[in-house]
């Protein structure tokens, strides 16, 4: 028995070593979370750069669960806790919370980081050698990324079923198990995502032929095995873009719109292929009713069925989850400064109706929230004389702000419906319509740079005669506008507003930026009919509302750090289907042999050489030809450490004697600015024409070729051209 701060390691089933390590890493992250605190994570996770660091510490991790209506003081069984990543999101509201890990190392990470937490138990050793000592009354049992390693927790003929009844077996009649999984037909890995455990290519589609001890189910799999297990009470959400980092939970009572689902490329363990647009796919998925299927990753709540001779104490504990709300969708605004971190929630009620509600996460989000609502107050006074637009409105209640729950269709959902038939024109008058509304919505007035207004924009170049809005919600970007069958135009989400006089153009130049640059039918649309120029927006005007939004979303972000803003730094390679054929061919190898009448297409031939930059082949040269040829790809590129020998029957090697059209540099290293390069061989030898080849390539473009040929450009340049080829 340990005890690491208030929380408790019990090693009793403890096997003496750790079984299961990702090795020195987790000794790294067991330094980081014993010398800072939680705040500070998401600044060491930038600062580290690593993947490791950011799955085990990324505080987005328990947003697979920080949704969930956990009724207070509950019992909660945690099985595979690992490092902690989600066991803050139940914790500080449960009454005690039990671990099972089979790491020490793990486990003390997550007993440091939660060490102000005195109702946790961790219990270290082999889940079948623990779970014979756990109790049997726990109001909650998670699931979390583990069902899918039930082979090795439970072995036997049938695993999976075996490990979902012996974990149904520790939960109270009327408890729930709580089950996040990938689906192994999730859209992503047809769209060229490795399978997530194995790393391997369609390896969970093709119904994981090279793999043991893991397997992930599509829905209907899911649904088999809890049905013959005897569990017929469940209901499946879908994380998006996966369970690991969610910025949004769907329900079956609330799917995604098409249009919405466009944070696809996200790969941060591994590289990936792009063999589609998966926003385009999601779409002809919505819109066939298919979704459920192809989501990448399942939360499934199971409910255990209530004992015959329960009825007292089903009546106690259905009181309380009457009282629950049953949350339909989450929206999460991840990368926040803590003043502005909320939640979207879409909730069903005990009355049967939908409330949509705004909750912050943290307290100092509060007065966010009341800010929202005077908003409501300041913007239907403004609005209420011309009519074009109407408020949602609003109401604070039990530290929440509450929304009408409006039916009808977004002026993005309608547009993107008449793109999508090919209905430009009436699209562009639809367009105009919306950015007419906005303009006319309230009387403009001349601008006047305010300390607030540089706090949140900066000092932007403003003219005094350009037109403002006195209180300006700059978030009436197309989505926010709903439309509903009595013709009126509601504005869903004010968040955004403020109360100094902010550019109108500004607020239209959102709306334009955050439609027309999301996707590449809008683009092609937005080039079309030039909406910028039809708004008055000059170019010099965008690039001052360009600069005022990025300092708005730094305003924002504060010193927040979320996953998504990483991308561009920690993610790994996602290569077009396109750009990988294009670059497989540029990387080919074209041998040319001259049989005595010049070198011709007809008298060549190509080695496949992949990916690899350090290359090694021999070729063998028939007696009758005099010359050869060798093209080191169809592409500008850099050898390095070039070696070519003839290879004699005795083992002797004899050097070669070749030129080149490449330009020199140092020792055995060419570079080569077209897309023709040659190295050509005159003298052969009589007999024994074997010719081993090798050297490191790189594939260039042109202008950064001729930049390290020397052809063109300045040593400014040449610097800039070494760094991209360093990069690369």
């Amino acid at each position: 028995m340990e005890r690491i701060g208030n929380v408790i390691l019990d090693d009793v089933h403890y096997p003496g070593e750790d079984l299961y390590s990702d090795g020195a890493v987790e000794d790294h992250i067991l330094d980081l979370v014993q010398s800072y605190p939680q705040e500070e994570y998401p600044q060491v996770i930038a600062r580290e750069q690593d993947w490791a660091v950011m799955y085990h510490l990324s505080h987005e991790r328990e947003n697979i669960l920080s949704w969930y209506p956990f009724a207070p003081k509950a019992k909660v069984l945690e099985v595979g806790s690992g490092c902690g990543a989600v066991t803050g999101a139940f914790c500080a509201s449960a009454e005690s919370v039990t671990c099972i890990d089979l790491s020490r190392k793990r486990s003390s990470i997550n007993a440091q980081r939660h060490r102000e937490s005195g109702n946790i138990t961790i219990r270290l050793g082999n889940f079948q050698d623990v779970e014979k000592d756990l109790d049997c009354d726990f109001d909650y049992a998670t699931l979390i990324g583990v069902f899918e390693y039930g082979k090795g927790y439970i072995g036997g003929e049938k695993p999976y079923h075996g490990f979902l009844t012996t974990i149904m077996k520790h939960i109270r009649p009327g408890g729930k198990l709580l089950l996040a999984i990938e689906n192994k037909f999730g859209l992503k890995y047809w769209a060229g995502c490795r399978e997530d455990h194995v790393g391997a290519y369609f390896e969970g589609l093709e119904g994981y032929q090279n793999t043991a001890g893991v397997r992930t189910f599509t829905r209907p799999e899911l649904i088999q095995i809890m049905e013959e297990c005897g569990y017929h009470d469940y209901r499946f959400y879908y994380p998006y873009p996966d369970y690991k980092f969610p910025v949004a939970i769907y329900s079956d009572e609330y799917l995604p719109k098409t249009g919405e689902l466009n944070r696809n490329i996200c790969n941060f363990d591994r590289s990936r292929l792009v063999l589609m647009d998966e926003g385009k796919v999601y779409d002809q998925i919505l819109e066939s009713g298919l979704f459920p299927l192809y989501a990448n990753s399942f939360f499934v709540e199971i409910i255990k069925p209530q004992e015959p001779d329960g009825a007292k104490d089903a009546a106690k504990h259905s009181q309380t989850e009457e009282s629950l709300e049953r949350v339909l969708y989450t929206k999460y605004s991840s990368g926040r400064n803590k003043d502005f971190s909320i939640q979207t929630r879409i909730v069903r009620g005990p009355d049967g109706k939908n409330i949509l509600y705004k909750k912050a996460e943290y307290e100092e989000g509060q007065a966010h929230i009341a800010h929202i609502a005077e908003a409501e107050q300041k913007l239907a006074s403004l609005w209420q004389e011309r009519g074009q637009l109407c408020v949602n409105r609003c109401n604070v209640r039990k530290g929440r702000i509450e929304f009408e729950y409006l039916q009808g269709v977004t002026v993005e959902e309608e547009l993107d419906e008449l793109l999508a038939k090919g209905r430009q024109q009436e699209a562009a008058d639809l367009l105009g319509a919306a950015i007419a509304r906005i303009r006319e919505s309230a009387q403009a007035e001349g601008f006047q740079m305010t300390p607030e207004f540089k706090q949140v924009f900066g000092a932007a170049a403003i003219s005094p005669e350009e037109p403002s809005f006195p209180v300006a919600d700059v978030d009436l970007i197309f989505s926010n506008l709903l439309k509903t069958e009595d013709g009126k135009w509601h504005v869903l989400d004010y968040e955004w507003t403020f109360f100094f006089p902010v550019p109108v153009n500004f607020l239209l130049f959102r709306a334009l930026h955050y439609y027309l640059e999301s996707a590449s039918l809008r683009k092609e649309f937005g080039r079309k009919f030039d909406f910028y120029d039809k708004c008055g927006i000059t170019p010099g005007q965008q690039e001052i509302y360009l600069q005022m939004e990025q300092r708005f979303q730094k305003y924002v972000a504060g010193g927040s750090v979320s996953p998504g803003s990483l991308y561009h730094t920690m993610g790994k390679m996602a290569l077009p289907l396109g750009k990988l054929l294009a670059e497989t061919d540029r990387r080919r190898v074209q041998v040319y042999l001259d049989y005595g009448r010049g070198f011709s297409e007809e008298d060549s031939y190509f080695i496949e050489t992949g990916y690899d930059k350090t290359l090694q082949y021999t070729i063998t040269i028939p007696a009758n030809v005099v010359q050869i040829s060798i093209d080191p790809a169809l592409s500008a590129c850099l050898l390095k450490d070039l070696r070519m020998v003839w290879v004699h029957g005795n083992g002797m090697e004899e050097p070669v004697s070749y030129r080149t059209n490449g330009c020199k540099m140092g020792k055995n290293g060419y570079v080569f600015d077209n897309s023709d390069p040659k190295i050509i061989i005159k003298e052969m030898p009589q007999q024994e024409r074997r010719l081993d080849v090798s050297y490191t390539i790189n594939i260039l473009e042109e202008e950064t070729a001729a930049l390290l040929a020397g052809k063109t450009g300045t040593k400014g340049h040449l610097k800039k051209a070494v760094r991209r080829l360093i990069k690369g």
